[in-house]
């Protein structure tokens, strides 16, 4: 009993050590948010306290209780100014202690506290250390409204956050392997949370998420695969989003079709999708400013949305579907031929707009405006065909080289394809009379809405993507069954 006093009274008293520490800090002359963040990590070291003194739900949320109703005070009349901002003040502090409160709820009620400290500890050390890197060498910023966060401190969040659980899962659960394969899991999707979770309330989001995932690592030890695969999304979906390759909505509708494509076709499925987001980005940013002006003629422009992520890779997830369902090797063949098609129509298009010789319409072989659809060029049909192969060398191991081919020669159909329906039926717009009449696949211009001089009103280039990657997929799923 006395023990257990003893342990209470320790916990009790560590929040005010905390804050009397980060008001000697600001004496001795840091400044008002390195105090903060001094306060932010030590705090989070209070589970671990609590973790050794406390045996029940109860009793470890008494104190979280009470923080909550000080940190609320605290936030509305300024209490305890080591751990509120001057301007711009959030509930963050708010947010930490039902953190803390929700994670001693939910960690003894399932009888594994300790993945409280996983949460608990990612956001006290990658939060904290991570805002303190970014504010001192953060140079390199994400592009608005996150302009505030930079590169440099999201790594510092995605490295401690992961060395902050492996740590804990090793300390607690002494499992070496498994401790390693939760720091892996959790790293990069903390960081991303932390990254675009507005006004403090990452304070919540990332303790819990890191928290559930490492529970759930624990309850289901076949999911590693998918949390390593969410991993490696996101990683590379955060870097295009560095880059302006891809806007946020993009980013979450491409870490979604990441994650169905492994769950439905495997490793093949998913390496496609990498492979050709990393590839088809570079060819974009190929010879971009000799590009410019033909881009203008695009509706779509800069950086990847939703609508073209589906475009592109929805195809694929309804061919990985039915691989799924059925079990047909030629459903996941048709995977890989329908990212060979996207490929080749980026390729052809991106590197075919650095052509010296002008392009061709693919119907009438007669001149076409630089950038318009259903134009050709003899350099984007090679970068087509490139693009195409290029993908299709994911076919090898299961495939040969027969289904290497295939995949190949049937996403080069689909990018001749897309070609022959963007000339035939895509939408296109008249701007400007007499000498100055062009044409555009733009619909409005900054005068308003633009006069239709061809093609459906309804079939943009989303259309035509999807239209011609499915039909070509669909194509090699056939003959590969027959």
């Amino acid at each position: 009993m006395v023990k257990l006093m003893l342990g209470a009274a320790l916990t009790a008293a560590l929040p005010f050590a905390a804050l009397g520490l980060a008001a000697a800090a600001r004496k001795w002359g840091a400044s008002a948010e390195a105090s903060r963040k001094l306060v932010h990590i030590l705090l989070s070291n209070w589970i671990l306290l609590a973790l050794a003194v406390y045996r029940s739900a109860w009793s470890a949320c008494i104190l979280p209780a009470c923080f909550i109703v000080l940190n609320y005070a605290s936030y509305r009349r300024g209490l305890f100014s080591a751990i509120e901002r001057e301007e711009n003040n959030t509930p963050g502090t708010v947010w930490y202690a039902v953190s803390l409160f929700l994670l001693c709820l939910a960690g003894y009620s399932l009888g594994t506290p300790w993945i409280a400290a996983c949460g608990m500890l990612a956001m006290g050390y990658g939060d904290g250390l991570g805002a303190l890197v970014g504010k001192r060498w953060g140079r390199s910023r994400f592009p608005e409204p996150y302009a505030a966060k930079s590169l440099e401190g999201m790594l510092t969040v995605a490295a401690f956050s992961g060395l902050a659980v492996g740590a804990a899962c090793a300390a607690y659960v002494r499992d070496p392997a498994f401790a390693l394969r939760a720091a892996l899991s959790c790293a990069v999707p903390a960081a991303a949370i932390e990254l675009f979770t507005p006004r403090g309330l990452d304070n919540l989001t990332l303790p819990l998420s890191v928290s559930l995932i490492v529970y759930l690592l624990a309850r289901f030890p076949q999911l590693w695969p998918v949390f390593i695969c969410l991993g490696v999304t996101l990683l590379v979906l955060l870097a295009a989003y560095y880059l302006r390759a891809i806007t946020f909505s993009g980013l979450c509708s491409a870490a979604l079709l990441g994650v169905a494509l492994f769950l439905a076709g495997g490793w093949i499925s998913y390496g496609a999708l990498v492979l050709f987001f990393v590839s088809g980005s570079l060819a974009s940013r190929a010879g971009k400013d000799g590009k410019a002006a033909a881009g203008r003629l695009h509706e779509r422009q800069g950086a990847r949305s939703t609508v073209q992520v589906l475009a592109n890779g929805l195809p694929s997830l309804l061919f990985a579907g039915a691989y799924s369902l059925t079990g047909k090797a030629g459903c996941l063949l048709a995977v890989i031929a329908c990212f060979a098609g996207a490929a080749a129509d980026t390729f052809s298009s991106e590197i075919g707009m650095l052509s010296k010789r002008p392009p061709v319409s693919i119907l009438t072989w007669k001149p076409a405006p630089r950038g318009l659809s259903g134009g050709v060029t003899l350099l984007g049909l090679c970068a087509g065909a490139a693009g195409a192969l290029l993908i299709s060398a994911l076919a090898l191991p299961g495939f040969g080289g027969g289904g290497m081919l295939a995949s190949a020669a049937a996403g080069f159909a689909g990018s001749v394809l897309d070609s022959v329906f963007g000339a035939a039926f895509q939408a296109k717009y008249r701007t400007g009379r007499g000498r100055d009449e062009a044409l555009t696949e733009r619909p409005r211009s900054g005068e308003g809405p633009l006069e239709l001089a061809r093609g459906i009103r309804w079939v943009n280039n989303d259309v035509v993507n999807f239209a011609s990657v499915f039909l070509c997929g669909l194509a090699l799923a056939a003959v590969w069954r027959a």
